[in-house]
């Protein structure tokens, strides 16, 4: 994934969050990554499994923030 077809909404401890928005002719969809020093980051599996019809909160993502950083330290 390209980082400059994504929109970025908000950033926590240096990771961005965002998004690629598919547009069909009967509805759209939200894809969600994550990215740190303009590299795609791996997140968990719920972190994609989120809707695709809304954003993540910001609280949310940056519960998947963490819960990175403790596996990346684990």
């Amino acid at each position: 994934m390209n980082i400059q077809s994504t929109d970025l909404h908000y950033i926590k401890k240096g990771y961005e969050y965002r998004t690629y928005l598919e547009r069909e002719d009967d509805n759209q969809k939200l894809f969600h990554y994550c990215f740190k020093d303009g590299k795609q980051v791996d997140m968990g599996f719920n972190f994609y499994n989120e809707s695709p019809y809304e954003l993540i909160a910001p609280e949310l993502f940056g519960i998947y923030v963490n819960q990175l950083e403790v596996f990346i330290q684990g």
